[in-house]
């Protein structure tokens, strides 16, 4: 099987890839105002009620079968709430430079998992796609002021974000399989209700002391748009592409997120825009077309 004409999932892709680019502005503003554990804690919960109360409109339910109900489990703690504690605190001692980087390796190692669960077939070609949209990556965010280092200021999170990007790598892979037999929406729905279900418990001491009226509408209305629009429908985007299309080509197009955030970071924080980002993203384009051109699915 092997399909290079761009198809739905493609646009469906590039839709969520400015929504997440957005986001990282969006973020930014929140956290200025609300700490990043109550954010995360009321921005998991929200995500979750939206997508259970939208797999209910849809007439689906929530059950699972019995032989599945133990991997998604498994995969709600590692996909959702491990990696949501990874993802915060690793944000919080390294630089957003940094965190865009790392998570530009997020396609070469869903592209080797990939590989080693015989889910596809990366062809030498979609390995350079691949290397080359990292290399594009790079190239971005290393030309922002204050762009991609590493050094001991930095360790500590950079490791936990990187260990964020495996499990997020992994989670994509494993849910391949379960996509054969529930919807995107309720894969999505499942994992993350279970998954906010958890970690919610990391957040409620710092809840409890939030100064709720002393944040501004702003900040609420970015923290829903993160909710709503990055998780709730990102995630079902992301999946219906894995559904539709395999893994690594899903993936590459997550390192177009990054590109999206330098530019609404310009347009809604006035931050400047580096001036290697037009070959970035000549880069990236051509590493997302040599990736699709070179990838296989293998498991029907």
């Amino acid at each position: 099987m092997k399909k290079t004409r761009f198809q739905t999932s493609d646009w469906l892709m590039m839709i969520a890839v400015m929504i997440w680019g957005l986001n990282y502005s969006l973020v930014k503003v929140a956290l200025a105002e609300i700490p990043p554990l109550p954010y995360n804690g009321i921005r998991l919960l929200l995500t979750s009620a939206v997508l259970i109360l939208w797999l209910r409109l849809s007439g689906e339910n929530l059950e699972v079968k019995k032989e599945h109900l133990g991997k998604i489990v498994l995969l709600s703690i590692s996909g959702h709430t491990i990696y949501q504690c990874l993802f915060i605190f690793g944000i919080h001692h390294t630089t957003a430079s940094n965190t865009a980087v790392l998570f530009g390796s997020a396609p070469i190692l869903i592209s080797i998992f990939s590989s080693f669960f015989k889910h596809e077939k990366i062809k030498p070609v979609g390995w350079l796609g691949i290397v080359l949209a990292f290399t594009g990556v790079y190239l971005v965010i290393s030309g922002k002021s204050g762009g991609f280092s590493l050094h001991s200021a930095t360790l500590k999170g950079d490791i936990l974000v990187l260990l964020a990007v495996l499990l997020w790598a992994h989670y994509t892979v494993s849910s391949r399989p379960l996509l054969k037999v529930y919807s995107p929406l309720k894969f999505t729905a499942l994992t993350m209700g279970l998954g906010s279900l958890l970690f919610f418990p990391f957040s409620v001491p710092s809840l409890m002391v939030l100064p709720y009226a002393q944040i501004s509408f702003k900040a609420w209305a970015c923290l829903v748009y993160s909710g709503v629009g990055a998780l709730a429908v990102g995630l079902i985007i992301w999946f219906y592409s894995v559904q539709r299309v395999g893994n690594s080509q899903t993936a590459i197009y997550s390192n177009l997120s990054p590109l999206m955030a330098v530019v609404f970071a310009h347009l809604v924080l006035s931050e400047s825009i580096p001036a290697s980002l037009l070959g970035g993203v000549a880069i990236i384009l051509l590493g997302i077309f040599l990736t699709r051109r070179g990838r296989e699915i293998i498991d029907g």
